[in-house]
């Protein structure tokens, strides 16, 4: 990126920074960064640091809840903090608001460029196949693929700013994430939160991953973090279970040595009358006391053992495996639509559908966005009357669903529980292989991240004894590591599945059938 402007970014007002050589290089440090959210009893941040280059096409990863999205407001100035960031371009979040929706697309665009030439920003929508039509649309009237992309294209006009981009591929088709990967690719310099494994692979050079303990940073893509995690995860877990082991031994080892010198100890009080001749009463204390410092020096050893397994599982990612209870229907085929069409009222979206559900069968839905995706799986689980026509489900079928949006969610975990009839016990176990904390059950739902928020949805479901499982984008907001462990899961259990997702690796790895609208 062009133009060196320098800021000082902490809890009072931007600065100007000297123009060191520091500064010279673009260099992103985050120093002593300690943040917590008022109310909550832990910190995200604890006073951590690292050392970045805004010239990175930096993909930021980790598990749901550990901080992400809050460290992109961190380095934006949207909340206090204690710390210091030393930012040499101006940080720019994204999805950033629109003043007014109504505006034409092109009033929009020329707002958020700040003032850039029009040449700059036709050179952007060109490089991300939007069409110039779409400019004379209003801004309210697009997509939320389009709109994505347009305000993308905006951000990229400008020289001065550092875009912080969270999650750009929640409202994007296939194509779509293929597109923007292309085009991030050709940029220098962006902080990215993406949980898209193909489209990180895509379009980043180095990774920063928020682990339990700290920022740990790569150079490379996703596959290089996944391949580095999974070796030292291996390497920490079989170190704890042999730790584990010695542990076990040595604290039976002191209990045995413990009992046996307070037993000699004792003895050596109380020698029958008829064997004081026989039994040196020295020689019995001596013996005692060896024993008594055996004991002692095998329970050091043992806490020794202990303080090197604290060392250890750090950084570990506890991965549980998910449980899934699926029912077996006496009819194979479970749902039949046959010259269907979707309609919202007048407006007709899509006609001459042909799909069949099969007892057994995982089938993806696929399409651009808009095609009818959704519909027809809201339609299926009952929300939706939009698919009309022929649709016969199988007598008796029971289905699981899991929707796109996660803003119905309020009040309590047990409350949200108890409302859907659901085991809470597994609710909970299957949240705590997720990921999510003991502590986080007893806060209200409306303070769950997005990605927490939808494992709560997933849970539900995952839950739910079903014939078939309806799932509406079940990934959007997901972190890297559970959707592995929901792949393992689906690829273990095979369940009968209709599914609409766009992570081309977790349809490469589940999917039996891809059915195009």
């Amino acid at each position: 990126m062009g133009g060196i402007l320098s800021f000082l970014v902490d809890a009072s007002p931007c600065l100007p920074l000297p123009l060191t050589k520091e500064v010279f290089f673009m260099r992103l440090s985050i120093q002593n960064l300690s943040f917590t959210y008022d109310g909550s009893p832990d910190p995200v941040f604890p006073g951590w640091s690292v050392e970045l280059d805004t010239s990175w096409r930096l993909g930021l990863t980790g598990r749901n809840g550990r901080g992400k999205t809050t460290l992109l407001r961190l380095l934006s100035g949207k909340h206090s903090y204690q710390g210091k960031i030393l930012m040499p371009l101006t940080p720019v979040y994204f999805p950033y608001p629109v003043a007014d929706p109504n505006d034409l697309t092109i009033q929009v665009l020329e707002e958020a460029s700040g003032g850039e030439p029009q040449w700059k920003l036709m050179r952007e929508l060109k490089q991300l196949d939007v069409r110039e039509d779409v400019l004379y649309r209003p801004f309210c009237t697009l997509s939320r693929g389009e709109m994505t992309k347009v305000l993308l294209c905006a951000l990229f006009t400008r020289d001065d700013v550092y875009p912080l981009i969270d999650e750009p591929t929640n409202h994007l088709d296939m194509l779509g994430r293929q597109a923007v990967a292309r085009y991030l690719r050709r940029k220098d310099g962006f902080l990215l939160v993406s949980h898209d494994r193909a489209f990180l692979n895509e379009c980043i050079d180095h990774v920063l991953s928020i682990n339990r303990t700290g920022f740990e940073v790569i150079q490379g893509d996703y596959d290089a973090w996944q391949e580095q995690f999974d070796r030292r995860n291996a390497y920490e877990q079989r170190r704890n279970s042999e730790l584990k082991q010695d542990i076990a031994k040595l604290t039976d080892s002191a209990r045995q040595a413990a009992a046996f010198a307070a037993k000699t100890e004792t003895g050596k009080f109380h020698v029958a009358e008829s064997e004081v001749a026989a039994v040196d009463r020295g020689y019995v204390g001596a013996r005692s006391a060896a024993m008594m410092k055996r004991a002692k020096n095998t329970l050091r050893r043992r806490e020794r053992a202990l303080e090197e397994k604290k060392t250890l599982l750090h950084d570990v990612e506890m991965t549980g495996g998910l449980k899934i209870t699926t029912l077996q229907h006496p009819k194979q085929d479970l749902v039949v639509v046959e010259n269907a069409a979707i309609r919202y009222g007048d407006l007709l979206l899509k006609e001459n559908i042909h799909l069949t559900v099969r007892q057994g069968q995982r089938i993806a839905l696929t399409g651009s966005n808009g095609c009818g995706k959704s519909s027809i799986i809201k339609s299926l689980a009952g929300v939706s009357d939009a698919l009309q026509g022929t649709v016969r489900t199988a007598t008796g079928l029971t289905l699981s669903y899991v929707p796109q949006e996660t803003d119905h969610l309020h009040g309590t975990l047990r409350e949200y529980i108890s409302q859907n009839s659901l085991n809470e016990t597994l609710v909970k176990a299957i949240l705590r292989n997720l990921g999510l904390s003991r502590e986080q059950f007893d806060l209200p739902l409306e303070g769950f991240s997005d990605g927490q928020k939808k494992k709560v949805l997933l849970a539900a479901s995952l839950a739910t004894p079903a014939h078939l499982y309806l799932w509406d984008e079940p990934l959007n907001y997901i972190d890297v590591l559970s959707r592995r462990q929901i792949e393992e899961l689906i690829l273990s259990a095979s369940p009968t599945m209709l599914l609409v997702e766009h992570d081309r690796v977790f349809l490469d790895n589940v999917v039996d059938e891809r059915v195009e609208l």
